[in-house]
């Protein structure tokens, strides 16, 4: 009797958007991969829109942001149909205050109440950026 036993080169936890780009670039290279989620009826990751009592819910982003040629390419190879396009303004609420997003670092660090503090303490590891590798750290 012949063995039915499968080989898998790579084994991918999480069919989030991440896991799932991963699976679909490595099999598209040629390697058998595996993607095991622990939600039992849906793939995505957060970013899906679940009913509950009749009511829709967005657990996560559904927007998808790159400056990056090659990504976009990947998205409208996989989504050839589907992959639509959005003009659309998203911001934080946080504090009082609106904030980009994607943040933007200076409008943050300027609206920000603790921004400014939280700048000046990096100032000691711009002059000391510490160890290059982790073989070169000090255990303590």
């Amino acid at each position: 009797m012949e063995s039915m036993v499968e080989t898998i080169d790579t084994l991918i936890i999480g069919a989030g958007p991440a896991g799932l780009t991963t699976a679909y670039r490595l099999a598209k290279a040629g390697h058998n991969v595996a993607v095991i989620e622990q939600d039992k009826d849906y793939v995505g990751g957060i970013s899906r829109t679940v009913s509950h009592k009749g009511f829709l819910f967005d657990i996560g982003g559904h927007r998808l942001f790159s400056k990056s040629r090659e990504i976009e390419e990947l998205w409208n190879e996989i989504l050839p149909d589907d992959f639509l396009t959005r003009p659309r303004l998203s911001r934080i609420f946080y504090g009082g205050k609106f904030y980009a997003y994607p943040l933007k670092a200076f409008e943050a660090l300027r609206k920000a109440e603790r921004g400014l503090p939280c700048v000046l303490c990096l100032c000691p590891c711009l002059s000391d950026p510490g160890p290059k590798n982790f073989s070169s750290m000090d255990a303590q």
